[in-house]
This record gives structure tokens, C-alpha cells and sequence, in this order.
């Protein structure tokens, strides 16, 4: 959205003066805009925190790409949005949208951002195959599937739905980052086909162990914190993984790490770890920069001496938990 940013402000310009000449009664007022002084080639409409009700004809804007509609009352796509067929990026963030319907014909849509409304299913969604990134966070999805025609997508987030199961997945082979973070998923499966996967973000679901990374061998990013996942084995093949997010779960050793040498960032506080012997471990990661520790029990059982032992036991790092080492 940032190639947008400039051609957003005289958009903007337009529509804030034309809000500012209206009586306090009126702001109260849905769809308080006005585009009449927005020529014909304008390629970026911007109509966030408008309390627009209803999509307006925007027909005459043959060259439209970018169409803001955040943090408004709609409840549903009318025809008007189907005839922007040139559109590329279309942000309908925070409405109150129960279905995702009437989008069909934008086939040229590379970003679709339908988080915080209420869709409760994945679907009208195939023919957009030139789909990028899809943003689905905040509803009441239960499954995920309607993704089979999204071919060309790299990015897929549904953090915060009622998902229980990754599956329908497989056949997006181009996927880069999945975020699925904060639903209720018990086991990682359907993701073996993913090889281009850089980043897998899972935390504040129901993992209990690490399973199914085994042809991830690209990931550089791993969320799984905020769960009951006891062991970090299951990841031997990510020897490209940067950063690994393992925070408040229950492990207490650091067994099967010593392979991931381009480990720069490790977030292990809110664990189990009582003893030193599991810390000294990492020193053998030449590439770690960051490590978080506190709240184990190293750290509960000798505040005082905690931070001293640790830059010891790891001389390579430069910050550790919120504080920089020098």
C-alpha cells in the first residue's frame, strides 16, 4: 500500500475539506464524502472512518488500483464494486461483512484485506488468481478452504478465528508466510507441500508438540509460543531458521538446537528451564543476537545474578530479554 501513499493525500485533501464544511448534524450522518472534485484519473480513493453504509458508484474511475474502505458500516459488497475491474488493492478492514460475496469480476485484485468483520466462510474467492496477500483476521472462520483457485498467493493470514485444522493448503505452493496464530489448533498438518513457507506463525493455539516441518526447509520465522508444547524437537530440518518464537510453553530443555547456526533471535521466557547446563546450549549458535529468558526458573530462583550468568554463559549475544548487553 505504500506505492499508494501519495496519490491517497490529494484524495484525502478532497474528501476532509468537504467533511469539514458539513454542520456537526451532518458528520453524525452515514456516507459523509463527497468525490465531485476528484477527476476521472484518479487511481487511489481513500474512504477510511467515513461511516460509509453502502459502496458508491465509483464507475467513472476507469483507472482506479487502490480502494480504501476501513473502519466502516458496511454489511454488504453491492454491484458497484464489481465494476472495478483494474483494481489491485482493496482494503475493507473493521465493517460488518458476514459473507465475502460480489468480488468475482476484480480479477486483477493482488491484496484483499477483509479482517475484523463477521465472514463465517472462505468462499467467492476463485477466480481472483493474480491474489497475493489475503487478510482474513478477526471473523468466525471455522474452516479453512474456498482457496483453490489462489494460485499466485504468497501471504495468507487468518490469526484469531475458530480454526481446529490447517488443512485445504497444500496446493498453495507459492505460500511464503502463513499466520494462523490465536485458534484452536491441536497438531500441525496439511502444510508438507508449502516448500517456499519463510514464515510460520502458530502461537496462542493448542500445539502441544512440534510435527509436520519436515519439508520446510526454506522457514526462517517460527511463532509457536503461548501453547503447551513441552519439546523442541521436530525441527531439525530448519537449518535456515532466524528467528524461533517459543515463549510461554513448557519446555525445559534446550536439546536439538545446536544445527541452527543462522539463529539470530530465540524467545524462550515463561518456560521451564531450571538450569544453567540447558542456556550454556545456545553458545554454540555463533549467529544469536537476541535471547529472552526470563520468568524460567533460572531467573525466578537469582534475579541478582540472573543477567550476569547468562551474558557469561553467552558471550555472543547483545540484548537480552528488553535490555541491550553493551
Amino acid at each position: 500500500m505504500d506505492q499508494n501513499n501519495q496519490n491517497n493525500s490529494g484524495v484525502e485533501s478532497e474528501i476532509n475539506g468537504s467533511i469539514e464544511a458539513e454542520s456537526n448534524t451532518d458528520i453524525q450522518s452515514r456516507n459523509i464524502f463527497d468525490l465531485s472534485g476528484v477527476p476521472n484519473t484518479e487511481t487511489s480513493i481513500d474512504l477510511n472512518q467515513m461511516r460509509v453504509d453502502t459502496i458508491p458508484d465509483l464507475s467513472r474511475f476507469k483507472d482506479l488500483k487502490f480502494l480504501g474502505l476501513r473502519q466502516n458500516l458496511l454489511t454488504s459488497l453491492n454491484t458497484n464494486i464489481s465494476l472495478l475491474i483494474n483494481l489491485t488493492e482493496l482494503e475493507l478492514y473493521d465493517n460488518q461483512l458476514t459473507e465475502i460475496q460480489g468480488i468475482e469480476n476484480l480479477i486483477n485484485l493482488e491484496i484483499l484485506d477483509l479482517s475484523y468483520n463477521r465472514i463465517g466462510k472462505i468462499k467467492g474467492l476463485s477466480t481472483l488468481s493474480k491474489l497475493r496477500k489475503l487478510f482474513l483476521i478477526n471473523n468466525k472462520i471455522e474452516q479453512i478452504e474456498g482457496l483453490e483457485g489462489l494460485i499466485s498467493l504468497k501471504l495468507l493470514e487468518l490469526g484469531d478465528n475458530k480454526i481446529k485444522e490447517i488443512c485445504n493448503l497444500n496446493h498453495l505452493i507459492n505460500l511464503e508466510e502463513l499466520f494462523l496464530g490465536k485458534n484452536k489448533i491441536k497438531k500441525i498438518e496439511g502444510i508438507d507441500s508449502l516448500v517456499k513457507l519463510r514464515i510460520l506463525s502458530l502461537p496462542a493455539n493448542r500445539l502441544t508438540k512440534l510435527e509436520g516441518l519436515e519439508n520446510l526447509v526454506e522457514l526462517e520465522e517460527l511463532h509457536i509460543n503461548d501453547q503447551g508444547i513441552e519439546s523442541l524437537n521436530g525441527i531439525e530440518n530448519q537449518v535456515n531458521l532466524q528467528l524461533l518464537d517459543a515463549a510461554a510453553n513448557s519446555i525445559s530443555s534446550l536439546d536439538n538446537l545446536g544445527h541452527l547456526q543462522k539463529l539470530t533471535d530465540i524467545w524462550l521466557n515463561n518456560n521451564k528451564i531450571s538450569s544453567w547446563y540447558e542456556v550454556d546450549k545456545l553458545s554454540k549458535l555463533e549467529s544469536l543476537k537476541t535471547v529472552y529468558l526470563e520468568h524460567n526458573p533460572i531467573y525466578n530462583e537469582g534475579c541478582a545474578n540472573y543477567r550476569r550468568k547468562a551474558i557469561l554463559a553467552l558471550p555472543q549475544i547483545r540484548q537480552l530479554d528488553a535490555t541491550f548487553c553493551r
